[in-house]
């Protein structure tokens, strides 16, 4: 591990100086000045970030904790503290219900949420014309990805004015993960789901057990290493305009406004990680389903 994290870090290194040297030479120069790392949008494009994106972006950050943190108890294996079986009589039943770990469950309910989340996003996204900031809309987004890369390395970070348009690697990573990461999240999760229809299972094959369980896991690895490159970015790279623009809705580089909700919205996820553990969970779960608590594993003896 310490040396698979040096050969990265060494390698990291010497892209870095190479992209500084590449962009101190002619050539270099030249590429940016042709391709300075952003594209204009199509005219009418709408600019700003709206309440519904605002909310949108923090409900799905917030949900998405959640889902990492039940995803890695589920990847580590140990045995759940409940059981949850859906209920037979009442209002919502089910046919013939599943029984599930309560890590499982609490997965599957965030999911859920994360998922309804999405859907009011890609609608809106859509019916306000927004879609135009996300979606690459000409084939210089490639050039232009290439040289907000080598900025970035190089430390020199691109020209950017979000409050208009992003610049191309952002515009394609964003894109990435509304248009292909989140659907495979969703189907994936779907396909190892007690919903998922008998009739479809496959053994093999993108469906298969083995193929739908390697590709959900991998989606995981790239929400986390998507979240935590795209907040240091957002603080690096002028952290009071980026956050007043995400949170507050203004088109300002002075204001403390976004800092202070960005702050305060830390706070509210910092505040449901502690309490939504999981006895808090068991209880929920015994509102709407049938919860069989098992008890504390004993301790390790000492010697």
């Amino acid at each position: 591990m310490v040396v698979a994290v040096a050969a990265a870090l060494a390698a990291l290194a010497g892209a870095m100086l190479a992209a500084r040297a590449f962009l101190d030479s002619p050539a270099g120069a030249s590429f940016i000045s042709t391709y300075p790392g952003a594209y204009d949008p199509p005219p009418g494009t709408p600019e700003g970030f709206p309440a519904w994106l605002r909310w949108t972006h923090w409900l799905s950050a917030f949900f998405l904790l959640f889902i990492v943190s039940s995803g890695l108890h589920l990847r580590a294996g140990q045995r759940p503290p409940a059981f949850v079986t859906r209920r037979t009589l009442g209002p919502i039943v089910a046919r013939n219900p599943a029984r599930l770990g309560l890590h499982a469950w609490w997965h599957m309910i965030v999911d859920t949420l994360w998922v309804a989340t999405g859907v009011v996003y890609v609608i809106a996204l859509v019916a306000s014309g927004h879609w135009q900031r996300l979606v690459p809309t000409d084939l210089a987004v490639v050039p232009n990805a290439l040289s907000s890369a080598l900025q970035y390395l190089a430390l020199d970070w691109p020209d950017h004015d979000t409050w208009t348009r992003y610049n191309s690697l952002q515009q394609l990573f964003y894109a990435a993960t509304v248009v292909i990461a989140s659907p495979l999240a969703l189907v994936t999760g779907l396909r190892l789901s007690p919903v998922w229809p008998k009739r479809w299972m496959r053994a093999r094959g993108p469906l298969g057990d083995a193929a739908a369980r390697r590709t959900h896991r991998l989606v995981l690895w790239y929400f986390v290493a998507f979240t935590v490159a795209h907040v240091a970015l957002v603080l690096l790279t002028g952290a009071r305009e980026n956050l007043n623009g995400i949170y507050a809705g203004v088109d300002d580089a002075e204001s403390w406004l976004g800092v202070g909700l960005f702050a305060l919205s830390t706070g509210v996820m910092a505040a449901a990680w502690a309490l939504l553990r999981p006895p808090a969970q068991i209880a929920i779960a015994q509102k709407v389903a049938d919860v069989r608590v098992l008890p504390a594993p004993p301790a390790t003896a000492k010697r």
